[in-house]
């Protein structure tokens, strides 16, 4: 009974999607490209931008070619860069003070998933005048925002094209999203030049971030053919340019691709969603502060495992599009393959597959709170029961056999 209700929740958002449809940024793609949307912003009319990043990206003058851009274009930048990873409320609070100091009439992110996410609720809480948990939930930001541009760093959070920003809450150990149709920015830019620097364990962590949002929406019973194709055609081309940038950083054909493929696949799960993987992930990110897609990709082939009965179809297609070795054969047997290619490309990324900070005395309130975010939230092709979550976490933390999720 508790399924069928589930399955009734997750049919009513998918209505509300259609209804009230996540508007598309304006794209600029390739290198050079954070140029052209600096100019957008200047033919605006718009002359002073908050410019939203973190530290590491400003030392490493990641962020000088649009500070640059910005000067040339007559357009005065105001930088906010105390962005951590996984942004805490803190830290979006100082961003709304610096925001009203600076006057700025709009906001650009320049940086990977964090400062993206933190610019959202920046813009999001000072239209509302507001704290970031007061927006936890959909569409509670009632009032217009500031002019919003995205000019990601990484490929991997698909950040710059959803609907999403999630926060961190410290004190509760928690993460919460605030999710709204307004911090979708006006429009974006996919430039491999600002990802030519990226340290190997970064690209991983966040291309495997991209591969779970292509995968997990691929197997989203709000799946539509217009989201299957995106996905499908982001999972092809991270399975294999992803190994190519790990091993070779300056390869800015591969960044070109991955950047495009990682904004397909944000584009796919703002409408079809995510699943158990996310769940399980913000959880143990929340209380152990490790990247949220290097957890992704470790959780990735154990919540899969799980869901072979049931997914076995959409599984074998995914393999097939990715051009596996043994993938022509039945689709439990490519389903299967397609598994074994993740764990291989963990692998190769150096990647490990456990995660031995998760102390097995939180494991119970890593179940609870994982199940409690997915049920009726996320449309996942097969519901876990309490002891088959505790089943996939125990597998990620080290511990337990394989053969327990059947």
């Amino acid at each position: 009974m508790n399924n069928i209700i589930r399955r009734l929740r997750i049919r009513g958002l998918g209505i509300a999607t259609k209804l009230a449809p996540a508007p598309t940024p304006f794209i600029f793609t390739g290198p050079g490209s954070s140029a052209e949307l600096v100019g957008m912003i200047a033919d605006r009319g718009l002359r002073s931008v908050l410019v939203v990043t973190d530290a590491v990206l400003l030392e490493l003058k990641v962020v000088d070619p649009v500070l640059a851009a910005l000067k040339a274009a007559g357009i005065t930048a105001h930088v906010y860069s105390d962005v951590e990873p996984d942004p805490t409320i803190a830290v979006v609070m100082k961003g709304v003070a610096r925001l009203k100091e600076a006057g700025a009439d709009a906001v650009l992110a320049v940086g990977g998933g964090s400062p993206i996410d933190a610019a959202k609720a920046i813009i999001a809480c000072r239209a509302q005048g507001c704290s970031p948990e007061a927006l936890d939930g959909y569409f509670k930001v009632r009032k217009a925002v500031l002019p919003f541009f995205s000019i990601p760093t990484t490929a991997g959070t698909g950040s710059e094209v959803t609907i999403v920003s999630v926060i961190s809450d410290p004190e509760a150990q928690r993460k919460f999203a605030i999710v709204d149709n307004k911090l979708v920015p006006v429009a974006i830019a996919l430039d491999p030049n600002l990802m030519l620097g990226l340290p190997p364990g970064v690209t991983a962590a966040t291309g495997m971030d991209a591969l779970t949002h292509a995968v997990e929406s691929y197997l989203s019973t709000l799946a539509t053919p217009a989201t299957r194709a995106m996905s499908l055609g982001a999972t092809r081309v991270i399975v294999r340019d992803l190994p190519k940038v790990y091993e070779d950083g300056r390869d800015i054909a591969a960044r070109q691709s991955l950047a495009v493929a990682s904004c397909q696949a944000g584009l796919a799960f703002t409408k079809a969603g995510v699943g158990y993987v996310h769940a399980i992930s913000h959880q143990i990110g929340a209380i152990y502060h490790l990247p949220h897609g290097l957890v992704n990709a470790v959780v990735l082939p154990y919540v899969l495992d799980f869901y072979l009965d049931q997914a076995a179809t959409p599984l074998a297609e995914l393999a097939r599009a990715c051009g596996l070795e043994g993938a022509e054969k039945d689709d439990r047997t490519s389903a299967r393959t397609f598994v074994a290619e993740l764990r291989r490309l963990n692998a190769l990324l150096g990647i490990p597959e456990t995660l031995d900070k998760v102390d097995v005395k939180d494991i119970p309130e890593l179940v609870r709170r994982a199940l409690v975010e997915a049920h009726g939230a996320y449309p996942v092709p097969k519901y876990m029961s309490n002891s088959d979550c505790l089943d996939v976490i125990n597998l990620v933390a080290g511990r337990g056999s394989a053969q327990s999720l059947g």
